[in-house]
């Protein structure tokens, strides 16, 4: 993501603010999906996550390194896991699932509401003749466009049926203890993601820096899952806000997409 500079123009203004932006991005959606999980489960009776003082928005108190590296170089990470007690679930089930998929609901908003801005912004710099004005415009546009695709890459990474991630402990809510496709996620689910991560990053960087056939990003497993999910499902926000509102031209629209 980094390498790549993003949505930026080449110059090094561009790209510095482009940076700034996904930082802030990326912030906005790690934090708030593990505050979203402790904040379910205090709703269900376990206030660990509160006396661990995980219900803040200090990102320091979420920061987890490899996860935030993640994420600013490939799209996709995680923060510091909140810790839960399932145990103190006032109904044990319907907690492990509320608390399960609490952040990656959360990301799903963010990203909604991300793709109206983008609209709105999109929509001020169709209407706007002063230079300055545009250059606003167009910038926060990109903002919206970055905040709403981290959080849609969070979404579809979390939810993922592999061990440690959300998607893991829906599918852990509704088997029986000892069942073997947990039993195996449980042991090998961190060797598989790192895998796939590992796979990724390399097709990635390779992408960047060598001239490669299109074929060559299929290897690419993980990416190619989250580059088809989240562009189609982005495309889908933004086309819902296109016809409840009166956005801009379709062709500034393809800032969003």
């Amino acid at each position: 993501m980094i390498f790549a500079a993003m949505y930026g123009d080449g110059d090094f203004a561009s790209y510095a603010i482009i940076l700034v932006f996904t930082f802030v991005a990326v912030y906005i959606a790690l934090v708030f999906h593990e505050v979203a999980h402790g904040l379910v489960a205090k709703w269900n009776g376990d206030p660990t996550a509160k006396y661990s003082g995980r219900l803040s928005l200090n990102p320091m108190r979420h920061f987890d390194p490899i996860g935030f590296i993640m994420m600013m170089l490939v799209g996709f990470g995680y923060a510091k896991p909140v810790p839960i007690n399932p145990s103190n679930f006032k109904h044990y089930r319907r907690g492990l699932f509320t608390v399960a998929i609490a952040g990656v609901v959360t990301n799903l908003i963010i990203a909604f509401i991300a793709t109206l801005f983008g609209g709105l912004m999109a929509l001020g710099l169709a209407h706007s003749a002063n230079a300055a004005v545009s250059n606003m415009f167009y910038y926060f546009s990109q903002f919206f466009r970055i905040l709403a695709r981290i959080n849609l890459s969070l979404v579809f990474f979390n939810i993922l049926p592999i061990f440690p991630l959300d998607g893991f402990r829906v599918v852990e809510t509704f088997t029986h203890r000892g069942n073997k496709f947990c039993a195996f996620m449980r042991t090998n689910g961190q060797y598989i993601l790192f895998g796939l991560v590992g796979l990724s990053f390399i097709v990635s960087m390779a992408q960047n820096y060598t001239r490669l056939p299109d074929w060559f990003g299929y290897i690419d497993i993980l990416g190619t899952y989250l580059n088809f999910f989240v562009s189609n499902l982005n495309w889908v926000f933004v086309r819902f806000w296109a016809l409840m509102i009166p956005l801009a031209p379709y062709y500034l629209l393809s800032l969003l997409v």
